[in-house]
């Protein structure tokens, strides 16, 4: 179970997700530069940036579930969002990915009341923050 909640540190909103598919990635941000001086000389840098990770999570989602997250994407997008993963890790960052694209990847079926059956959004969602111990 996938949790969002924002804005952080004074929580308003909720928002309860299932598992992400297999494809969910996590990635450092530190980079390395390489310098030649004129006389030659080889310079490393290393820029760190304290821990944060960049992660991508791609969701299957039932139509009313993408609304409730598209909706969620549009209220903090530019604020800091706390994030519980399926893996138990709670996370404290911001969402990079602009513009969210929440593609259609199951038929629609007649719907039994109140709930709408068979439509399924997939939508990919990137986050970069820092895992809070």
């Amino acid at each position: 179970m996938f949790t969002f909640e924002a804005p952080y540190p004074a929580i308003q909103t909720t928002s309860l997700l299932p598992n992400p598919q297999f494809s969910d990635q996590e990635g450092v941000l530190d980079s390395v530069t390489r310098k030649l001086a004129m006389d030659g000389t080889r310079y490393t840098y290393v820029k760190r940036r304290s821990g944060r990770r960049k992660l991508r999570w791609t969701f299957r989602l039932t139509r009313n579930k993408a609304l409730e997250v598209r909706e969620f994407l549009r209220s903090y997008f530019a604020s800091q969002v706390r994030v519980t993963d399926h893996n138990g890790r709670v996370w404290i960052g911001n969402f990079t990915g602009n513009p969210f694209e929440f593609e259609g990847s199951g038929r629609a079926a007649p719907a039994i009341v109140p709930l709408s059956r068979g439509e399924w959004w997939t939508v990919e969602i990137e986050f970069e923050g820092v895992e809070n111990a």
